[in-house]
Parts: C-alpha cells; sequence; structure tokens
C-alpha cells in the first residue's frame, strides 16, 4: 500500500491502540528490594495486602524505597444525554454543584484529599454539552473520544508519584454497565445492578436504557474503543488515556468505583498487559463492580464498602499505601 493510501487509512484511534500494545517494562529491582527488606522485618507473608502494595509501588515508581511525595487525584466530571429523572438519583446541575464545593475545598473529599497529601485536580468535561443519547446515535464521535483520551494525559502534569482516578456526573454509572456489557457480554440488568439504595424502578429504567443501545449499536461493540465511543462518556475516555499515560511515564495509578474500573477494562480488553500498573483502591456496594474487578482479574486494596465512588475511594487509598510505604522510611535509597 502506498504511504499515502497508508496515511489516508489511519483513524483517531490508531494512536490510542499503538499506545496501548507499546512494550513498557517495568524496573523489577526495586520490588525484589521491597521484597528483601520486608523478609528482615518478618516472615513471608507478615505484612499481607500492604507488602504486596509496596512491591508494586516500588516496581512501577522505578525506585526503593516507595514512597508517596506528591500525589494527584484526577477528578473528571462529565455529563451525558441519557440523563432524566427516570434513571438518575442525580442531575448536571448537582455535579456543578459538587464541583463547586471540590473547588471551594468544601466537599468531604476535599478534607479527605488534604488529609493524605493529594493534590485534587478537577478536569470539567463540557458540562454544559451533554454526550448524545446513546439510544439515538453514539454517545460521541471517534474524533471527539480520541481527543478526549488525549485530555486524559492532562492529569499527568506535575509528573505525580502516584494518580488516584474519580468521575463525577449523573449517568455515568449506567454508561459504564453499558460499555461492561459490550466488554463482557451477559444481560444489561446484570451490570446495571446498583447498591443498596438505588430504588427499583430507577435500576429497571436504566436497564432498559441499556437494552436499548445495545440494540442500537448491534454489530459495532466488538472493539472496545468503539464501545466506549457508542456507550461510554468524557469522562470514561479520559481516564483511558490518563491511565495510559500513566503507563508510559511509569505512574502508579489507583482506581475508584465502578466507573473508573470499566475504563481500566476498555483498557485491558486492548492489551490485558497494558493495566499492570493499575490497583483498584477498594470495592464498593455495587455488585456490578466487584465482578468487573474479577474480569480484570484484579483485587482491591480494601473493601471500604462506600456506596458510590466520586474519588473517596481512592483517595482513601492513597492514604493506605502511605502506611504501605512507612516501614521503609530511612531506608537508604538504592
Amino acid at each position: 500500500m502506498p504511504v499515502s493510501d497508508a496515511a489516508s487509512s489511519a483513524t483517531p484511534f490508531d494512536d490510542v491502540r499503538d499506545l496501548a500494545m507499546r512494550r513498557v517494562e517495568p524496573d523489577e529491582a526495586p520490588s525484589k528490594s521491597v521484597r528483601e527488606a520486608l523478609l528482615e522485618m518478618g516472615r513471608e507473608g507478615d505484612f499481607g495486602r500492604l507488602g504486596e502494595a509496596a512491591e508494586w509501588l516500588a516496581r512501577w515508581q522505578g525506585r526503593y524505597p516507595p514512597r508517596i511525595e506528591n500525589a494527584t487525584l484526577a477528578l473528571f466530571a462529565g455529563a451525558h444525554g441519557i440523563v432524566g429523572d427516570k434513571i438518575s438519583l442525580s442531575s448536571d446541575a448537582s455535579t456543578k454543584t459538587r464541583v463547586e464545593s471540590l473547588r471551594g475545598g468544601k466537599a468531604p473529599l476535599s478534607a479527605i484529599a488534604t488529609q493524605v497529601g493529594a493534590n485534587i485536580r478537577i478536569f470539567e468535561l463540557a458540562l454544559d454539552q451533554p454526550t448524545a443519547d446513546f439510544t439515538e446515535s453514539p454517545a460521541m464521535t471517534e474524533r471527539e473520544c480520541a481527543a478526549t483520551i488525549a485530555y486524559g494525559f492532562e492529569a499527568l502534569e506535575g509528573q505525580p508519584d502516584v494518580l488516584a482516578l474519580g468521575v463525577l456526573g449523573a449517568g455515568i454509572g449506567t454508561s459504564a454497565a453499558a460499555v461492561a456489557c459490550a466488554l463482557y457480554g451477559g444481560t444489561p440488568d446484570y451490570w446495571v445492578r446498583p447498591g443498596p439504595h438505588t430504588p427499583r424502578e430507577v435500576s429497571a429504567a436504566r436497564t432498559e436504557l441499556v437494552n436499548a443501545a445495545l440494540k442500537k449499536h448491534r454489530g459495532h461493540l466488538d472493539d472496545p474503543l468503539e464501545a466506549l465511543r457508542c456507550l461510554g462518556g468524557r469522562e470514561l475516555a479520559a481516564c483511558v488515556g490518563a491511565i495510559l499515560a500513566a503507563r508510559i511515564q511509569s505512574v502508579p495509578v489507583v482506581l475508584d468505583g465502578f466507573a473508573t474500573t470499566i475504563a481500566a477494562g476498555v483498557v485491558h480488553a486492548i492489551n490485558p498487559k497494558a493495566v499492570a500498573h493499575v490497583l483498584p483502591g477498594h470495592v464498593t456496594k455495587r455488585p456490578a463492580h466487584e465482578a468487573a474487578l474479577e474480569r480484570i482479574d484484579m483485587r482491591p486494596l480494601l473493601p471500604f464498602e462506600f456506596n458510590t465512588g466520586g474519588g473517596m475511594g481512592s483517595a482513601a487509598a492513597v492514604g493506605v499505601l502511605q502506611t504501605a510505604c512507612a516501614p521503609f522510611l530511612g531506608q537508604p535509597a538504592s
């Protein structure tokens, strides 16, 4: 094929796929140093998940001892064209209020982030221009989706040594459930399954929407990026970008709730090795969250059992990771 023909056949998603497939090898020497140091402190397995987390941090930070000195909590706020009284317990207006509260440092999450020393960065993704209703058309064009993935790279500005993710917005859970159906199969009601405080009629309306969307886009959902484009939201696309950029820069990533897990699932579906730098901070009470973690073979750091995501779990997990680093404070660097 002539070069000009090859260039003209390239699509906006090609760069995303290339990035996901790029070979990245973490530094195993710092992780080995953590294991050796832990054995000097006690018996094999004495530190349990904390020990595993310290090894993971050292591997992806590429340094010993592992430490957290510049954590970023990246919050992506999105708006969806499917939002209405029947399917959401919140609204676009409440998303804006929440963003303002976070910017003003008045939200509970602001206090948690301050306590663990994480810098909150809020990315508003066209809140006044919701994505298209995915029961009528793809939620995003390919160009829009790819551009939003690229925008997610901005979360790595400031060179954080750990990146915690969170999403805000009405309709995000329904959109993520639709993407999960495309990635993993199963019935919409399985992936829509809510936490304990969601009314039954709301769950039924969400299931109906996801069913309609799957029928509308049947035949176009085998590719994970197409599934993201047709059924996802800008916040999911931005999370995908942040995860990919963090891998290239060797920055460990902490997931939050169901939606950020599905974003990791999109990357995992392209290349399972491309999420080795990712750790679920917790698991919510939403059954579909645990099911999604099983699909990408990940175990949460702690079962905080929050009802939702919104960044609380990933922020709190940063504090747990700091505890995992504590036994190595004062150790000579190598």
